[in-house]
């Protein structure tokens, strides 16, 4: 059964059951479940589900309501996923799973269940369109460049620009080039928005080993908000506060990723973005095979000669 946890607000250490097919949220005690912060509208949101999906549907609050950091129209259901935050007022929950141990006590009251990636989920909706002008645009563009007669390190560079010119919020990118036969990373073109004259490749490897090893995404939208792990670790060190990184499959073989992250504020990408990224990684698999049949008829040549 699926559950809300308070992680930060007056009632923070408290979970709430999603037992109905709609659940009302406020600060009136009419509410299925009553949150008494005065920052709260008296009905503040409620959470539905179709099928399988939970949707979030402000109720023209006061104060409105934030889903991952973003503020959301008023009146139309907003798809959440386990592990998203829902901010009203003061208040934070979010949800998860019940899991076999308390999470009562976890310092932070985190989902539980936390696996690191997202990818099963969302490649169900790789149909979906982004609803963002500046996603659309962006894949019109990676689009016209594949067109180009460039080699793969160009295609990289341009990519890069794009991204940071696209994600104002995101901080460092990477594109990776992987060999998976030797199971080694051959190529990185980075680029960080405080290193730009510099290119400075910054990424972190324990994210891209788990991409690499297990075939799926990893996405934290917030890591102060995740379960302590050894990728936690890693983050903590390099100041990361959100991170995504998706794998680049041809041939059903890993051969890439491309990895953003976000060090000076959380929620450095939106949850639409991921569709985003799931889009590009297949046109930069075509680039990619692309390229090396390039290389092999190139090596053919020279054979010949």
């Amino acid at each position: 059964m699926a559950k809300l946890y308070v992680i930060e607000g007056p009632f923070k250490g408290k979970t709430f059951d999603l037992d109905g097919e709609t659940v009302f949220i406020g600060r009136s005690s009419r509410n299925d479940i009553q949150i008494k912060d005065v920052t709260i509208s008296r009905k503040q949101i409620k959470i539905f589900r179709i099928g399988k999906k939970f949707l979030v549907e402000d109720l023209k609050s006061t104060n409105g309501t934030m889903i991952n950091g973003e503020l959301i129209e008023p009146g139309e259901g907003f798809e959440v996923d386990e592990g998203d935050t829902i901010s009203i007022g003061n208040t934070v929950v979010r949800l998860g799973e019940i899991s076999s141990y308390n999470a009562l006590d976890k310092k932070h009251l985190l989902p539980p269940s936390y696996k690191g990636n997202q990818n099963e989920k969302d490649t169900s909706e790789k149909d979906r369109r982004s609803r963002s002008p500046k996603n659309l645009a962006l894949i019109y563009k990676v689009s016209e460049l594949l067109r180009q007669s460039l080699n793969i390190n160009e295609i990289f560079e341009k990519i890069l620009e794009y991204l940071f010119e696209t994600l104002p919020r995101i901080d460092r990118v990477a594109i990776l080039l992987y060999n998976n036969e030797k199971m080694q990373i051959t190529q990185v073109n980075g680029r960080s928005r405080q290193d730009q004259g510099a290119k400075a490749i910054y990424y972190s490897q324990p994210v891209v080993d788990k991409v690499f090893k297990d075939g799926k995404a990893v996405r934290m939208s917030d890591t102060a908000y995740e379960p302590p792990s050894t990728l936690l670790e890693d983050m903590g060190t390099a100041k990361i506060r959100s991170v995504l990184c998706v794998p680049i499959i041809s041939n059903s073989k890993i051969s890439g990723a491309i990895y953003l992250d976000s060090v000076r504020v959380p929620y450095g990408f939106r949850k639409e973005d991921l569709l985003l990224f799931n889009t590009l990684s297949g046109s930069l698999a075509i680039a990619i095979e692309k390229a090396q049949l390039a290389d092999k008829l190139k090596e053919l040549q020279a054979d010949s000669d």
